[in-house]
């Protein structure tokens, strides 16, 4: 199955559907100006996938909000790694819904960079908080960013954003800064907009 191309021109869901119609095995391996990603398939099924910093569920959550980058299925692709074991209907089906959930969280939380403080004497009369909200709370100290409070905590970084963009909607935090990847620099945030300092 020769099967490679541009994600400008191909979304990864469209390959998954591809992968999952000829019921192939194999990798498809995506690589990004910042990460690489391979996604692991066995009749039907995805049964591995990876970034550099991530492995099974939240890397393929990660891998499939790409939109730029480069891509090439190897049907001779195998891994001994079984950290996933869902069909590819129901990758395909969780991508769509969590996309149109990144796009909303995206108006509040930009990136998973950015920096998030609590607000000065806010309104708690009528707010109650599970125990995961409780746990990120415990995190924030105005320093880490979201991805940071993600990794400490062992979340995942979908439901990590899902719960800061309740938090911030809720008026609990607010964002004060946003990391730069490229440069290592941060970025201060005043009046929707960021600058670097």
């Amino acid at each position: 199955m020769g099967l490679q191309g541009n994600l400008q021109d191909f979304e990864i869901t469209d390959i998954l559907q591809l992968v999952y119609m000829g019921q192939k095995a194999g990798v498809l391996r995506i690589i990004t100006e910042n990460d690489e990603g391979e996604i692991y398939f066995d009749s039907g099924l995805v049964v591995h996938a990876k970034t550099q910093e991530k492995k099974g569920e939240s890397a393929i959550q990660t891998i499939l909000r790409w939109s730029k980058g480069s891509f090439v299925f190897d049907p001779s692709g195998k891994t001994t790694e079984k950290t996933i074991q869902l069909p590819v209907q129901n990758v395909i089906l969780e991508a769509a819904r969590q996309i149109d959930e990144w796009k909303a969280m995206g108006k509040v939380i930009p990136s998973m960079d950015v920096v998030v403080d609590f607000v000065p004497e806010p309104d708690m009369s009528n707010i109650e908080l599970n125990q995961e909200e409780w746990r990120v709370l415990t995190t924030v100290d105005g320093e880490k960013s979201a991805k940071e409070i993600a990794k400490k905590l062992n979340i995942k970084e979908f439901d990590t954003a899902r719960i800061l963009y309740g938090l911030i909607s809720s008026g609990l935090l607010k964002i004060v800064s946003e990391h730069s990847e490229n440069t290592g620099e941060k970025e201060e945030r005043r009046g929707g907009f960021f600058r670097k300092r």
